[in-house]
């Protein structure tokens, strides 16, 4: 093997095997830092019954981890599923939260209305939404749900 070829052997090695373990950790570690993991542990996930689904939404949690469009919220008559696409699933499992855990309050988020939501379980973690999908969720909700203005 020559060195170029030998080159472009260590070249495709690192884009499939380095680079998927890179994004891997780097995505869990905003996982931890960022709350999710622990929204998980504490609400462990089960599949919806006839739930309304809202894909390609977007969440900020703590300071650093903003979810843009990439996170799925359904909503059916118990409560609300996360979960985020496939490429972020590592360390960001799926959780439910029922509604009766689920508080609301309308803040800015610099320039954009949100509804900082606050869950009895993980109750220092902020999961911000905008306030459009928090509107789509009350309409859903059917009364089960609202947020503080």
């Amino acid at each position: 093997m020559n060195s170029e070829t030998t080159t472009l052997v260590l070249i495709i090695f690192a884009f499939f095997v380095v680079f998927p373990l890179f994004w891997s950790a780097i995505v869990f570690l905003i996982s931890r830092f960022g709350g999710w993991g622990s929204m998980a542990e504490a609400y462990p996930y089960r599949e919806p019954l006839l739930a309304q689904c809202f894909s390609l939404q977007s969440a900020i949690l703590r300071f650093m981890s903003n979810y843009n469009a990439v996170v799925k919220i359904c909503a059916d008559e118990q409560g609300l599923y996360f979960s985020v696409m496939f490429l972020f699933r590592p360390g960001h499992a799926p959780f439910f939260v029922p509604w009766e855990e689920i508080s609301g309050t309308k803040k800015q988020y610099f320039l954009y209305p949100v509804v900082d939501l606050r869950f009895q379980r993980t109750p220092n973690l902020p999961f911000r939404i905008y306030k459009r999908t928090a509107d789509k969720l009350v309409e859903v909700g059917n009364g089960r749900w609202a947020y503080k203005e």
